[in-house]
């Protein structure tokens, strides 16, 4: 044999091999690989915990949304009449978080491996502010990255607040930032607001000077102590005047809220200091403050004291006081921050269902006070050990807790308010105990949204559904001359007031006996509530008058 005959037969035998090799790839079935099992589809990579939002007990796509019909009702009938105020407060980016100073430098804002900005997305243009003790103690901002002091826990600089403005955009908040004040350093604090002003552009709506002066100094709080017993109001006021000449320095017109306090009279010795530019009074309010009070008190860290009637009504004159003292100024009133309890530590009120029922029925009483924007306090910090009564926390440990949050029970319900439409917030009248409550939004488009909130226990076999009959609402005739009918619901639910799990539907087409049903100016409409539950109705303009019948409900 040849040399050259020996390679067209090793050739050959190349071309043979190719040929049998492609044929056998060619049998296999698409999408499938060799030494795979069975030639089953290879399965698709796993999404990253970056990319995932951890709420648990929300079902985004649930069935059709149904309620008991009143025939079915055997609880005692509430009814509600709604009103359209001249100065009624509008809707739409005006919930949300507040968080303390120090979260400004957290490694997740803007971080791909976080899931942070995901998990805010999904509150609808959120309200974020930042404050807290933490910014007149343990905060230190510095642009030009001089060494932190020894009290420092934290370092800003301009590089977060680039970061935290990047993650507002993308998530369409309005942020509002405090200074320190507690360490007496106006040029600080002005290069502060400099910086921020320019990261943040037209969302940033205000800074304040300083988290609640009224504890710079108190007895009961001698851990919290920045200055001596000479502060007070008029010390405060002084304060007031040296920073705001510093701002206007460093970034001219910058609007001012403030004082963030709890105290009628620091409210007004912000609102009556004479500063420029002052934006908003703003006021911080924890229903349930009386840590270790008598079983006398209304204001107990207990789910009784939480869900209680009185705790409405108490919040209604306390935020009444600063609404009323906003409006001598000609200012708006900002809840900057709040939450269920100031008493440290958990309590029978951390994570709880209740807290969520809360949540809601004390955002929408406030906004019905005149409140134009509320911030619940918040942390990044761990879900166990770390943030008994944040509503959304790190999943990861206490020493670790990393850079992928979660929302608890809390969060649901701030998602449930984030779904309400822009408009206008009417005024409500409920009859009854106190024990269900119903609020209400008028859109700009016309649209009508409703919501339910009923306190009662729902492992309380005494509870049982109850008919709610709502009347259109006074002096919005001419925005639906026909009516609205029903169209969509939600219903946040629990299976007790002290469950630590609540779940969320998310909104989907009423259907059954109440699918389209009419509500108009004649023609009231009775639905029912649940015990437990926050119930959330939409509804559309119709395009024609309601029928004319005697009972007004469905089914």
């Amino acid at each position: 044999m040849t040399r050259r005959r020996g390679l067209m037969l090793g050739a050959g035998c190349l071309a043979l091999i190719l040929l049998v090799v492609i044929g056998a790839l060619s049998l296999r079935s698409p999408g499938t690989e060799p030494g795979g099992d069975g030639g089953k589809a290879a399965a698709p990579p796993p999404v990253p915990d970056s990319e995932t939002l951890f709420l648990p007990g929300y079902n985004a796509s649930a069935g059709g949304f149904e309620m008991t019909p009143p025939a079915d009702a055997a609880g005692k009938s509430v009814s509600a009449r709604l009103a359209l105020e001249d100065d009624a407060i509008g809707t739409g980016g005006t919930i949300g978080l507040s968080f303390d100073a120090r979260e400004l430098a957290s490694p997740m804002w803007g971080s791909q491996d976080s899931n942070l900005t995901l998990t805010l997305s999904e509150l609808d243009r959120p309200a974020l502010r930042f404050g807290g003790n933490g910014v007149d103690r343990h905060m230190w901002w510095t642009s030009s990255g001089e060494p932190a002091p020894d009290w420092a826990e934290a370092t800003v600089t301009p590089e977060d607040l680039e970061r935290v403005a990047a993650v507002a955009e993308e998530v369409d908040a309005q942020v509002t930032i405090d200074l320190d004040l507690g360490h007496d350093d106006p040029a600080r604090a002005a290069d502060m607001a400099s910086h921020a002003q320019q990261a943040f552009g037209d969302r940033l709506l205000a800074v304040a000077i300083g988290n609640e002066p009224n504890g710079f100094f108190h007895a009961n709080q001698p851990q919290l102590a920045v200055r001596d017993a000479t502060w007070g109001p008029e010390a405060y006021q002084a304060s007031l005047t040296e920073y705001s000449a510093a701002l206007e320095d460093a970034a001219p017109g910058l609007p001012v809220s403030g004082p963030g306090a709890y105290d009628a009279p620091w409210w007004r010795a912000f609102t009556e200091s004479g500063i420029p530019n002052q934006r908003a009074m703003s006021m911080h309010w924890y229903p349930l403050w009386d840590c270790e009070g008598p079983a006398s008190s209304i204001a107990n860290p207990t789910v009784d004291d939480l869900t209680s009637p009185a705790i409405r009504e108490r919040a209604q004159h306390i935020i009444g006081m600063g609404a009323e003292v906003a409006a001598e100024h000609d200012l708006p009133l900002w809840l900057e921050e709040t939450g269920p309890t100031s008493c440290p530590g958990t309590n029978e009120t951390s994570r709880t269902h209740a807290q969520a029922l809360w949540t809601v029925d004390f955002a929408m009483t406030a906004a019905e006070l005149g409140v134009e924007r509320t911030a619940f306090h918040s942390t990044l910090q761990a879900c166990q050990g770390g943030a008994p009564m944040s509503p959304i926390c790190a999943r990861g440990t206490l020493e670790e807790p990393g850079q992928i949050v979660e929302g608890r029970s809390s969060y649901l319900a701030l998602m449930m308010l984030g779904s309400l439409p822009d408009g206008k917030v009417l005024t409500p009248t409920v009859s009854g105990d106190g024990s269900v409550s119903v609020h209400a939004v008028l859109g700009n488009d016309g649209g009508l949204a409703i919501m339910m909130v009923d306190m009662r226990d729902p492992s309380e076999e005494m509870y049982t559904t109850r008919p709610v009959e709502i009347s259109a609402p006074e002096g919005a005739e001419a925005v639906a001359p026909d009516g609205w009918e029903l169209t969509l619901g939600s219903r946040l639910s629990g299976d007790s007031l002290e469950a630590t799990t609540t779940a969320l539907d998310g909104l989907v087409p009423v259907t059954g006996d109440f699918a389209g049903a009419p509500l108009a100016q004649a023609h009231p409409l009775t639905i029912t509530s649940e015990p437990g539950t926050v119930t959330t109705l939409h509804f559309d303009r119709a395009s024609s008058p309601a029928p004319s019948d005697d009972g007004g409900s469905a089914g």
